[in-house]
């Protein structure tokens, strides 16, 4: 299956406001989507709303809009912190985000998946 957009496997914080604790990590991101690491779960179709603070200062925030279309138990930490992983597919390519994603792999914090 090829890719939509470039994925980059990065670590960036992420909020979540459908979820009550709605602090998420991302475990990897592309301008069409995120794969996120949660606390509590969401239903497969949910509309969410996240804000995402973007690199590389992480002080510019960006509200994306999207639908979760997978989750699954977080098979590196399934008794942890961040027990699940949660898939958001956003409505819009979301540019921004996949320019901060360029640019943090051109600086070596975020990897190209291949």
């Amino acid at each position: 299956m090829e890719r939509r957009a470039p994925r980059y496997t990065v670590w960036l914080p992420v909020r979540i406001e459908e979820l009550e604790e709605g602090v998420a990590v991302s475990h990897n991101a592309s301008g069409r989507g995120m794969l996120l690491v949660t606390a509590t779960t969401l239903e497969v179709g949910a509309q969410v709303h996240i804000v995402v603070q973007l690199p590389p200062e992480g002080t510019a925030e960006k509200r994306v809009t999207g639908r979760v279309v997978r989750v699954e138990q977080n098979r590196e930490d399934p008794d942890g912190i961040w027990p699940h992983r949660v898939a958001i597919d956003f409505d819009e390519p979301v540019a921004e985000l996949e320019k901060a994603l360029a640019g943090l792999a051109e600086a070596g914090i975020a990897n190209l998946q291949r």
